[in-house]
């Protein structure tokens, strides 16, 4: 009797363990998968563009942010080849500091200066140079990271120390707050270490401003909420793969582990789904290259898997392009790329490897 009981309860043991979904990749496995091969790739070092981080559609042209030139900034139409470059790094006027946030809100193109705390807009000055204009100064007393900027308000990651998450007015006025995910791994990690851990988290709107998601760079977390009134986030589904792998530091601060698991280096949606760029990958395996991404992990707005793209170049970072179904990027092929992907209908049952 003793022994039946003890295998049955291996077995509930045993059952429950393989229940456990430890990564994306394994949350997907009974998904659709397809492999894809990109629809085009430019070369952006004949644009001398020559360590591009990410791009931003905007009509027929695209704003690169490149990382390894004098002027940060280019705007181009791969058709007509036309460029328009601009904006230093520096301390002077109509300079940047610290780039952190670019994004395209209202047709302009925004970019956050967390060292100056500003929001400014790209201008075109004349047909060959881009200049800063400031939008708002942030009066928050805390340093603040990844910006996704409302125009009333805006969506961060910070040193807050007691929230993953922040809705905030220009002003430094807090409106509403998320908790940290719950990992073992941080029971007993000072708050300014924890913000830390959870700095490089992606966000993006639903097209109707209901609906936000979140998923973090440094580890397995993806989460989904409602926005209420266009300011309030209340989280109704967290996906927890894995939390971070890092340690302590004596003097404060923290030390990711080589072999931690990077996380979602991309993140966009539509109305129906959300488009996540994921990694998987640690920097012993893969060096400098760990941060790009050959899984894109299509989620419905519940949190369901709905189908895994595996990319034949992976990509740096990626946005969705509604107008033509499509994601497009940043790829390292070997040097810097733009490449994009031709989506299918999700809707199709026709949807296998």
């Amino acid at each position: 009797m003793k022994t039946r009981i003890l295998i049955i309860f291996n077995a509930i043991l045993l059952f429950s363990c393989n229940k456990a979904i430890n990564n994306p990749i394994q949350h997907f496995e009974k998904s659709p998968k397809q492999r894809l091969t990109h629809s085009r790739m430019i070369d952006l070092e004949e644009f001398d563009i020559l360590k591009p981080a990410h791009v931003f559609r905007m009509d027929d042209s695209y704003m690169v942010w490149d990382n390894n030139n004098e002027k940060m900034f280019s705007l181009v139409n791969f058709d007509s080849k036309k460029v328009i470059k601009g904006i230093r790094r520096g301390n002077g006027p109509g300079e940047i500091i610290s780039t952190i946030s670019l994004q395209v809100k209202d047709g302009r193109f925004l970019i956050y200066d967390a060292d100056r705390r500003k929001i400014s807009r790209i201008n075109i000055s004349s047909d060959t140079t881009l200049i800063l204009k400031e939008v708002e100064e942030i009066g928050f007393d805390k340093r603040l990271f990844i910006i996704n900027y409302q125009g009333s308000h805006m969506i961060a990651t910070g040193l807050f120390e007691d929230a993953w998450l922040a809705t905030l007015k220009g002003n430094g006025e807090i409106i509403s707050k998320v908790d940290f995910p719950s990992f073992e791994e941080t029971d007993n990690t000072p708050k300014m270490e924890l913000s830390m851990l959870y700095l490089s988290t992606h966000t993006a709107n639903k097209p109707d401003n209901k609906k936000v998601v979140a998923a973090t760079q440094d580890l397995g977390v993806i989460s989904f909420f409602n926005y209420i009134d266009g300011s309030i986030l209340e989280e109704y589904k967290q996906l927890k793969y894995y939390g971070p792998d890092f340690s302590l530091l004596e003097r404060g601060g923290i030390a990711w582990s080589k072999d931690g698991l990077i996380g979602f280096c991309g993140l966009d949606c539509d109305d129906e789904y959300v488009y996540a760029l994921y990694s998987g990958r640690t920097f012993n395996e893969h060096g400098m290259l760990s941060h790009h991404c050959e899984n894109l992990l299509v989620y419905d707005w519940d949190g369901n898997p709905v189908k895994h793209y595996i990319l034949d170049i992976p990509m740096y970072s990626m946005k969705y392009d509604k107008k033509n179904n499509s994601i497009y990027g940043i790829g390292y092929h070997p040097e810097g790329v733009f490449v994009e992907y031709q989506l299918d209908n999700l809707n199709s049952s026709d949807n296998k490897m």
